[in-house]
């Protein structure tokens, strides 16, 4: 059965690769009605998580952010499929890093660095673009699919743009493999960890969270500067990835600075635009007293 969704999958890469972007987006288009009025893709979570996290919005508002993360939700599958054919030329103009001398500067000095982001807009796209406008070396740190053969596909189109895909499990083997240039380690970390326990708790986005811990301890360890990645849609299609340093002295921060800074830019980003988050994931199934 594996092999046949393989089979599947490639197959549908290779139709997206030639649909012009104006009908891939006629495609998310009618996704959105399938998602939003037919079938209700996991719309009591979302609405759970939006009305917890805006407690203060009349129903009116509320409804407008699900609305509009449904067609961001949308416009970012077929961006992902689109993704494994996309040529370099094409990425280059439709992700675009504003100010990449945050971290050129810090290549020519030999540092290697921290990069963390969210699934936040098209976070996808980000690490095939970020090699082809960055100077360092980039490791996306990863949960590897359950079907090995269409993980295996995914893994060798992200080395062709030259960035480089670690599984979670071996993250530490690829911080302690020697190197030929300096290199930027990207972690995802704002979804609900898998060891609630060895979590930083603190309040976000008005709930008490548990906030993945393994950025802060690899930067703290490693003595790297943290990097946040903020990702903005100019328009369908078309993003803008900001850096911006959220620490550049991690060895001297105490227990859950890193985390907590992290989090906090992260919450700004959101609460300016909240319809480009994923709130389709059980962010806050945890709870600290279940947990103690």
């Amino acid at each position: 059965m594996k092999r046949i969704t393989y089979y599947i999958f490639v197959f549908f890469t290779q139709l997206f690769a030639v649909i012009p972007f104006w009908a891939l987006y006629g495609l998310s288009n009618m996704l959105y009605l399938l998602f939003y009025y037919i079938i209700p893709y996991r719309k009591r979570v979302i609405r759970q998580n939006i009305n917890r996290s805006f407690p203060d919005l009349d129903q009116e508002g509320q409804e407008k952010i699900i609305k509009g993360f449904y067609r961001n939700l949308c416009d970012i599958l077929v961006e992902w499929v689109k993704g494994q054919t996309i040529s370099k030329k094409d990425l280059q103009e439709r992700y675009v890093f504003v100010n990449p001398e945050v971290l050129n500067d810090l290549y020519s000095k030999g540092q290697d660095v921290l990069c963390v982001g969210s699934h936040y807009a098209n976070w996808e796209w980000g690490i095939m673009a970020a090699p082809l406008q960055l100077s360092h070396k980039l490791f996306g740190i990863y949960t590897p699919m359950t079907n090995k053969l269409i993980d295996s596909y995914i893994r060798k189109n992200r080395k062709k743009s030259g960035s480089e895909l670690v599984a979670k499990q071996d993250v530490r083997k690829v911080f302690n493999a020697k190197k030929d240039k300096p290199a930027a380690y990207f972690f995802g970390a704002d979804q609900s960890p898998s060891n609630p326990k060895g979590s930083h708790w603190m309040e976000f986005l008005n709930q008490d969270t548990p906030c993945m811990k393994g950025p802060e301890f690899f930067a703290r360890r490693y003595r790297l500067p943290v990097v946040y990645f903020d990702i903005q849609r100019l328009k369908r299609g078309y993003y803008t990835a900001k850096l911006k340093v959220i620490e550049d002295d991690s060895v001297n921060t105490v227990s859950g600075e890193i985390t907590e800074n992290y989090m906090h830019t992260l919450e700004q980003i959101i609460l300016k635009k909240p319809e480009d988050y994923l709130w389709s994931h059980r962010r806050w199934k945890h709870s600290r007293d279940k947990e103690k």
